[in-house]
């Protein structure tokens, strides 16, 4: 009767130890198909990216557009006030010049008159 019993024990172990390797073996496998599914995106979620992408960029690329235009315009404003500012101090070097001649002439004719 103890043989029987040790042989009933040793066969439940030993199918306990065989349903752990099966239900082992079946969750690896189970863990390696889940990892293995390839994972596609939807021909309508390549849609929706692309009229995304194409709204983002319908509204971006004027706005750089613009920006850019904005530097140019302001650079040509810079410049033709570096050429207003200069060409301001000629005439003021000028009128002075003017003023000094105008002095030098009257001094000159108040000497020659007498």
């Amino acid at each position: 009767m103890k043989k029987t019993q040790e042989q009933e024990v040793q066969n439940s172990e030993s199918l306990k130890q065989s349903s752990r390797s099966l239900a082992k073996t079946e969750l690896l496998t189970q863990i390696d198909d889940m990892q293995n599914v390839e994972q596609n995106i939807s021909f309508s979620t390549l849609i929706w990216t692309f009229i995304l992408v194409f709204f983002m960029l319908l509204f971006i690329l004027p706005k750089i557009y613009i920006a850019n235009q904005v530097y140019y315009v302001s650079k040509d404003i810079n410049k033709q006030y570096h050429k207003f500012t200069a060409l301001r101090e000629e005439n003021r070097y000028l009128k002075n010049q003017i003023e000094k001649f105008n002095y030098q002439n009257q001094i000159v004719n108040d000497v020659e008159i007498p």
